[in-house]
């Protein structure tokens, strides 16, 4: 890591779910979140400004958590029947990730600031793993 500073700070609203989800929504929300972390970092830009060997033992326990959470995987479209679907802000959460690394040319400044956010994410996935026992 390195200090990094951009003319604008991004700022990626706090979208993704905390509360108020049963076990089932809360691994479904779960399992989206460790998708779209998965997509973001195998991406070929990741490998220019990460390290080769942390970055693929973290892909491997992403794909392993993956895996273990598709097996148990409830059906989405009977989960969220309502105005308020959790796995939406989710996707436009990641979607302005990517804008972002996109916006800056996956600079190594905009890949730390993803650092940042992957992190919230995995203490996000914390948060729901207590709420799927």
């Amino acid at each position: 890591t390195h200090a990094c500073q951009l003319q604008h700070q991004p700022f990626f609203p706090d979208t993704l779910p905390h509360t108020n989800l049963n076990p089932q929504q809360a691994a479904a929300a779960a399992l989206r979140i460790l998708h779209h972390l998965f997509h973001t970092l195998s991406t070929n830009s990741t490998s220019q400004h990460w390290h080769t060997q942390p970055r693929h033992r973290l892909l491997n326990q992403l794909q392993h958590y993956i895996h273990r959470l598709q097996q148990c995987r409830p059906d989405n479209a009977r989960l969220f029947k309502g105005p308020r679907n959790p796995l939406t802000p989710i996707n436009k959460y990641f979607r302005d990730i990517h804008l972002f690394l996109h916006a800056h040319n996956h600079s190594a400044c905009a890949w730390e600031h993803v650092r940042l956010e992957a992190r919230a994410a995995f203490q996000h996935l914390h948060n729901l793993t207590r709420t799927m026992r």
